[in-house]
């Protein structure tokens, strides 16, 4: 990659819309296990929009709660600190997206890969790995491929051309990508976490999962794995559609195998689509 490439890179990172400062206190603060309730809703109630956007979220058919909710303090009693943190993160995810698209990645199925990596991520965590605390892979989820909206942004016809390379060559695009601008779009991605200050975890995350190995930690673990298992059940685009079985690794500290998992996804599609409705 040339220092040219290089600098317009990292413009073009810089030039992405920024997590709003309530997103980055709500993270802060659901990281703490003291954190009080009462301040939460607080720092979100500080924000008119995203209080609107997620008051409509959770009155919403998806999670057909028994009474209407009106504030998000009974928000947070309804669906618990968790919960309300990954509807947040989610709506200032979709407001970052780039409002263009390209005929080889179209944002809305972006989005529905996004959305469904995310969500078989946190499942994966809690029921195979059995961790208590897994907000944080819904998350990692989610943010997972980011760096390609960024490519898709401000260099459109470069990255669709990349897209078509792996495609015809049937590589992997990461490989295309390193190939082509001299690094991935994890890197990408890594480098916009690091400019909106996520957790040091999150990005290691976003820039390792393409790469995950035996020692790599729970978080990339996981979303690693949901994000191959997406790609099997063909929910969204990711731009790379190459599969195939989890490496051996993968099966033995998962305790699975990704056929495992989609046996028991069969309704995944339709909430991903019903989900990606309400948080556009």
């Amino acid at each position: 990659m040339n220092d040219d490439f290089h600098n317009r890179l990292t413009a073009m990172v810089e030039s992405m819309p920024v997590f709003p400062e309530s997103v980055h206190q709500v993270m802060t603060m659901t990281a703490d296990i003291n954190c009080s309730p009462k301040d939460l809703v607080k720092v979100i109630e500080s924000d008119p929009v995203m209080t609107m956007k997620l008051l409509k979220l959770v009155n919403s058919a998806y999670f057909a709660l028994s009474r209407n909710i009106a504030s998000i303090q009974h928000a947070l009693v309804y669906l618990g600190m968790n919960t309300v943190k990954n509807l947040a993160i989610s709506i200032a995810t979709v407001d970052a997206l780039p409002r263009k698209s390209i005929p080889e990645l179209p944002m809305s199925e972006f989005l529905n890969h996004s959305l469904a990596t995310a969500a078989i991520a946190q499942r994966l965590a809690k029921e195979q790995l059995q961790l208590r605390d897994v907000s944080d892979h819904f998350v990692a989820g989610l943010l997972h491929d980011f760096g390609k909206a960024v490519l898709v942004q401000y260099e459109p016809g470069m990255y669709a051309d990349i897209l078509k390379l792996a495609r015809q060559q049937e590589m992997p695009l990461a490989e295309a990508e390193r190939q082509t601008i001299g690094m991935s779009n994890a890197e990408v991605g890594a480098m916009l976490a690091e400019s909106w200050q996520l957790p040091d975890q999150l990005v290691s995350c976003i820039r390792g999962h393409v790469d995950c190995r035996e020692d790599s930690d729970d978080l990339t673990l996981t979303v690693a794995a949901a994000n191959h298992i997406v790609k099997l059940m063909g929910i969204g685009d990711g731009g790379n559609p190459a599969a195939g079985e989890f490496p051996e690794f993968m099966r033995e500290r998962l305790g699975c195998e990704a056929g495992d998992i989609i046996e028991t996804m069969d309704t995944l599609g339709d909430e991903v689509r019903v989900m990606q409705s309400l948080v556009r």
